[in-house]
């Protein structure tokens, strides 16, 4: 289930994306989930957003594993 958060002012996209995630390069995630908000590049007042859940890694592919770990 998706978490809000709300955005102090002036904080862009990939602030609010490495704040929440770590990784700024999830931003598209929070675009995603955000579509009446995707307009937005610089936030001028507290606004609330939705946060989706972060992606599970996904696994190495056990071809890129060294031979002893496969």
């Amino acid at each position: 289930m998706p978490r809000t958060y709300t955005v102090p002012q002036g904080y862009v996209w990939d602030q609010i994306s490495y704040l929440l995630y770590k990784d700024e390069g999830l931003l598209n995630l929070l675009l995603a989930a955000n579509p009446t908000l995707r307009h937005i590049v610089k936030f001028e007042k507290q606004t609330t957003i939705n946060v989706p859940d972060r992606p599970k890694a996904k696994p190495a592919s056990l071809s890129a594993l060294p031979p002893w770990k496969r």
